[in-house]
């Protein structure tokens, strides 16, 4: 009986892969917001490859308190963006990948995120065509700052994002239009 006891204590890998794979959307947004704030954090601070310390200005409180901000730069910075790419093409898989109608999972809200998320970085974000000089917003010369690589990455992973949610977007509004053909045609009366 204590063997039965002792083997429910232990997740085995394939159990937490399918945890992880039934919370796929609940774990990619926690991805994907983890790495925009913390991005956002290094950005906003005006941090740079060149100097591993002082973003603390704009981490919470619980993150700068521990260690020491020499320790915790590098490591916010190198996992922010991997977890922000993992993050949104998870999340822009799961919101194109076999929608039906009459399907309970609300993948046309992930598709409004990701819309959402992937416009907001082309209009306030940096264009890595672009020249520090002209961009009006500190935040878009700091992102340039970080080099081309950097830029090119943020702006492929937006635009991305913004295909799977408009993609995703159209095909749920022709499938509830299939659905639902009296609002496919707007009756004006005078």
């Amino acid at each position: 009986m204590l063997k039965v006891v002792e083997n429910k204590d232990k997740a085995s890998p394939l159990e937490i892969f399918n945890r992880l794979k039934t919370h796929k959307v609940s774990f990619s947004l926690t991805l994907a917001g983890y790495g925009i704030y913390y991005l956002a954090s290094v950005i906003l601070s005006g941090w740079a490859l060149s100097n591993w310390t002082n973003i603390v200005t704009y981490l919470p409180f619980p993150a700068n308190s521990f260690p020491s901000s020499s320790l915790l730069n590098p490591l916010f910075f190198m996992t922010s963006l991997p977890a922000l790419i993992i993050g949104t093409v998870i999340l822009s898989v799961y919101s194109m990948n076999k929608i039906r109608p009459g399907a309970v999972d609300d993948k046309e809200r992930v598709a409004i995120v990701l819309t959402v998320f992937g416009f907001a970085y082309q209009i306030i974000g940096a264009w890595p065509l672009g020249e520090k000089a002209i961009f009006p917003w500190e935040w878009q010369k700091q992102i340039i700052s970080f080099g081309p690589v950097f830029a090119w990455t943020l702006t492929l992973l937006s635009l991305i994002a913004l295909a799977a949610g408009g993609i995703s977007l159209f095909t749920h509004s022709k499938l509830y239009h299939q659905k639902h053909p009296e609002f496919s045609q707007i009756k004006i009366e005078n």
